[in-house]
This record gives structure tokens, sequence and C-alpha cells, in this order.
């Protein structure tokens, strides 16, 4: 299991080496929002930029990080469903949706 202060050092591990590589700089993790979750933890971050000026255009786009308890790579939480939803997904196994029935509703 992973402990509140691995998952946030993780997700920023990842924030800053992947899709923030280029802002690495201007990330700020905030480990309070960290919530933990069968699956594992999703922790939020923002920008400096965003925090600094309140300008929403400076927010980051999805600023949810899921990181896994079983070790899994961390990665972004999509932006739907709402996350608490995708964890309950991931946890069950019913992730991605419809797994194994790529035709459905074709």
């Amino acid at each position: 299991m992973v402990t509140k202060d691995e998952a946030v050092v993780s997700a920023a591990e990842f924030v800053k080496s992947g899709p923030y590589r280029e802002q690495a700089e201007s990330v700020v993790m905030l480990p309070d929002t960290a919530v933990e979750f069968p699956y594992g933890w999703t922790v939020c971050f923002d920008l400096k930029e965003h925090i600094e000026t309140g300008d929403f255009t400076k927010k980051p786009f999805s600023p949810v990080v899921v990181v896994p308890h079983d070790g899994s790579p961390a990665h972004m939480a999509p932006t739907f469903p709402p996350t608490e939803q995708y964890m309950e997904m991931r946890a069950s196994g019913n992730w991605p949706p419809n797994k194994g029935n790529r035709h459905a509703g074709a």
C-alpha cells in the first residue's frame, strides 16, 4: 500500500516529468487534497500562475493525479466520469467502460 506522503511524491514526479515538464517549476502540489480510495490515492495540483493571479486560463485542465496502490504508474484522472466514480470503477475492475465489448452501441 502506498502512503499519503509517497502518493504526493509520486504524483509530483509524474506531473513534473510528464504532462507539465515544461512548467515543472510552476507545479504546486496540494497534499491536503490527497484522498485515499481502495484503488489508490488522488492528489491535486495547481500552477503558480493560477494561484498568484486567479486567472482560470492558467489553471491545469485536469488537476487530479491518480497514484494506484498496486505500484502501477501514476496517471491523470479522466475529466469524465467524476473522480470518485472513476476510482470506484478502477477498484471494481470496470474500467475501461465496456471492456471486452468493443462494439457496444454500434
